[in-house]
């Protein structure tokens, strides 16, 4: 698992738009807030609110990163990750857990369940742009 790491240079606007974010997450002020920062940038930026619609999205929108929460209704995001890996199959996909959830256990099960990060909400902006433009620049 890494961690996030703020890069030295942010990508520049004209080029944000065709790198594509998906964000799962039941607190809909959460995403409203991450989606909209993230759209103000050109990043092309989809919702959901569980786990079932956000793999409904995944399987249509193909993103190149996923920021979801672990503690989602019904199937949790531990049970949603090796689901969005299965619908990626060998495209490329940045898979990273924004929870509040911040143990070490917590982070081992994160990696165990197919996440590449484990991000802690509340997510600062200034982090989430950083984390955002370093995931498009190494992909």
């Amino acid at each position: 698992m890494h961690t996030a790491a703020i890069p030295n240079q942010v990508i520049g606007l004209e080029s944000n738009h065709g790198f594509r974010i998906l964000l799962i997450d039941d607190n809909r002020d959460a995403i409203d807030s991450m989606g909209a920062l993230l759209s103000l940038l050109d990043y092309d930026v989809r919702t959901a609110e569980d786990a079932e619609s956000g793999l409904e999205i995944a399987q249509n929108f193909k993103p190149h990163l996923i920021l979801s929460d672990i503690g989602l209704p019904g199937m949790d995001g531990y049970a949603l990750a090796p689901e969005l890996r299965k619908a990626a199959g060998a495209r490329k996909l940045i898979l990273a857990a924004a929870t509040s959830y911040g143990l070490a256990s917590d982070k081992r099960r994160a990696r165990d369940a197919g996440f590449d990060y484990h991000l802690v909400k509340p997510l600062d902006a200034d982090l989430l742009i950083s984390f955002v433009a370093r995931q498009q620049n190494e992909f």
